[in-house]
């Protein structure tokens, strides 16, 4: 399963991009268990009041993307977002 997490906007409008591909993993097991957990109902950012400078998280995984405003990054999400990042290869 390919999980590619990409994060734009902040103060100076940068962009950046990580992935995994959890089936050539030792631990895919602990991915699967994570995905699984993900909610599936997330606020986007037409539901946002609109902070200035943040970043908005795009999260794909397999066939599903999100788009996730910074300041409602949390839970499972916010969980998954930081293992891409950790170990993820820089996209």
């Amino acid at each position: 399963m390919q999980i590619v997490v990409h994060r734009s906007g902040g103060f100076a409008g940068t962009t950046r991009s990580w992935r995994v591909d959890t089936d050539s993993r030792p631990d895919q097991d602990r991915w699967d268990a994570l995905v699984g957990a993900l909610p599936r109902d997330v606020a986007g950012p037409a539901d946002d009041d609109g902070v200035r400078d943040d970043f908005v998280w795009t999260v794909s995984v397999a066939r599903t993307t999100v788009t996730i405003p910074g300041r409602r990054l949390d839970g499972p999400w916010a969980t998954l977002v930081e293992r891409v990042r950790d170990q993820g290869e820089p996209g």
